[in-house]
């Protein structure tokens, strides 16, 4: 079900086992999914389950489905956080930045983007956006190198895939990233 309709499925079905942000659940022959688009992570999954993943891939090709979604994936994206706002210059730096995060992305690159000196920028990512633009930055970075290290690939190409320049900046940004504040 929805994010928001956790506890009302808890209370209308108590001896159900409700699983909090997933995109989808499979338990045995059941399957279901946290509404309709989860339900297109979902059916992808269950193709690349019987039919492999070179059809699951094909059909979201088709689809036009940009990124397939796990069972163990967050219900909320990293690659969306942040974005509950309407200033377009900072909609023209994330997408930038989700659209070639390997990048070597400066603050002042990212101000370029924005049409913005650096030090505004970092104003309107902290008023708008609730995070820095290299929070911003770091935290897509991660998400890429968890989806990398979740297919199999060794830490260090996983950073490298992921725009970060070696495994042990990798392993610093995640501590960082998840030190409380």
């Amino acid at each position: 079900t929805h994010h928001e309709s956790l506890d009302a499925l808890r209370a209308a079905a108590p001896g159900a086992d409700v699983q909090a942000n997933r995109v989808f659940v499979l338990d045995g022959p059941l399957a279901s999914s946290a509404g309709i688009t989860a339900g297109i992570d979902l059916v992808l999954a269950l193709i690349a389950e019987h039919c492999g993943e070179a059809l699951a891939a094909s059909v979201a090709q088709v689809m036009v489905v940009y990124l397939r979604r796990g069972a163990q994936d967050p219900e909320l994206s990293p690659m969306l956080a942040h974005r509950h706002h309407l200033h377009p210059a900072l909609h023209r730096v994330q997408d930038a930045i989700c659209g070639d995060p390997r990048a070597d992305w400066s603050l002042a690159r990212m101000a370029e983007v924005a049409h913005v000196t650096p030090r505004h920028l970092t104003r309107l990512f902290t008023q708008h956006g609730g995070t820095t633009p290299l929070d911003y930055l770091r935290a897509i970075r991660l998400e890429l190198a968890r989806r990398e290290l979740a297919r199999g690939q060794r830490p260090a190409q996983a950073a490298l895939a992921a725009g970060f320049s070696s495994d042990q900046q990798l392993r610093r940004t995640r501590r960082r990233m998840s030190a409380p504040a």
